[in-house]
């Protein structure tokens, strides 16, 4: 097959794929995918599938701008039952654990390959929690101004609006959503402070410091401060540390995970007195406050499971360059897996072993 057959291909096998997981994490498929790729292709080389979470907090010029480029609208993404941090409905296709978001579904269908990016929302970890579970990338544009226009509090009572945000199994391709939404931006040549946590253990029993050492390394102008950052299971106490933490650097590198393996990050689970302890074995840290704090952010996934660096800056599109100069140096960093990238994302293109129809039969 050529290029323009092969598209034509996987995109129909994609869809097909699609329909395996209606009523599960797909609310809705478009159908008119086949004729939109087709008048696609007359402008563009490489056309990917998006899914878009049904929430009425997504930015629609987010939507817009990518359906005007080369990402087609495939499927409509279901939301955990009211919006919690867990989906009691999802299994983690991986671990078969209980799913971590609202937008759990949209990374679901990410990892097996039915859309390539998923539009999400964000309010306490939306986005990155549920990629950081899958080993995906992802990218909360809030500081950047991709937001919900109306406001509503967490379970803990913290005002704030949803930010919008990007799940992928490709960072070159999330990198290319991202710039469609973001337009031309340079990788930042100047000097770039990041400070990283030194008192911070993982559920796993690992430091931060450990994830951390030698991912930053080889790049140029870059300043390293160690602070002790605060615990961010409070997170009214930890948005005012880390709002003092930024006034002194331009970008905050922490590790997440291992995210709900070991532990359930949720309030309405963590409400009772024997549960708290395991929420905070979540492996959720400074992802719980990215969106409230009004940042943006880029999550990339390590080689352990459901483990990840986040890169976390203040809003304004200087700082977002030095976060894409960051990522752009860590996201390679890791050898993901390769079997995991043939059994789920290319998941499409397997034949089941089911009976088949032969002429005569």
């Amino acid at each position: 097959m050529d290029k323009r057959e092969e598209l034509i291909y996987s995109t129909y096998k994609k869809q097909l794929r699609a329909f395996e997981f209606l009523g599960t994490t797909i609310e809705k498929i478009n159908y008119d995918v086949p004729d939109i790729l087709t008048e696609k292709m007359e402008s563009w080389e490489r056309i990917y599938l998006m899914g878009v979470k049904n929430s009425s907090g997504i930015d629609e010029r987010a939507v817009k701008k990518l359906s005007q480029a080369n990402f087609i609208f495939n499927t409509l993404d279901k939301m955990s039952d009211g919006g919690r941090a867990i989906d009691v409905n999802l299994r983690n296709p991986v671990s078969g654990g209980i799913m971590t978001g609202s937008s759990s579904a949209g990374a679901v269908n990410v990892l097996y390959g039915i859309n390539d990016i998923a539009l999400a929302t964000d309010g306490g970890g939306s986005v990155l929690g549920p990629a950081f579970s899958l080993n995906l990338f992802s990218c909360l544009l809030k500081g950047l101004g991709y937001q919900s226009q109306s406001k509503k509090k967490s379970t803990d009572g913290i005002e704030f609006s949803a930010g919008t945000g990007l799940i992928s199994y490709d960072y070159s391709i999330m990198k290319e959503a991202v710039k469609v939404l973001t337009g031309e931006y340079g990788s930042d040549t100047g000097k770039i402070t990041v400070a990283v946590p030194c008192n911070l253990i993982s559920p796993d029993g690992k430091s931060h410091m450990e994830l951390l050492s030698g991912v930053l390394d080889g790049i140029e102008n870059l300043k390293i401060i160690e602070y002790e950052f605060p615990d961010f299971m409070n997170r009214e106490n930890s948005i005012k540390a880390m709002k003092e933490i930024f006034a002194d650097a331009d970008v905050v590198a922490c590790a997440e995970g291992p995210i709900d393996t070991l532990g359930i990050g949720d309030s309405v689970y963590g409400s009772f007195s024997d549960t708290k302890a395991s929420q905070a074995r979540s492996g959720k840290n400074l992802l719980r406050i990215a969106n409230m704090l009004n940042c943006s952010a880029i999550g990339i996934p390590c080689d352990v499971f459901s483990k990840g660096i986040l890169l976390c800056g203040p809003s304004g599109t200087a700082v977002f360059s030095k976060l894409i100069t960051l990522a752009d140096h860590v996201a390679y960093k890791f050898m993901q897996s390769n079997l995991v990238h043939e059994y789920f994302h290319r998941s499409f293109l397997r034949r089941h072993n089911e009976y088949t129809f032969k002429d005569g039969d």
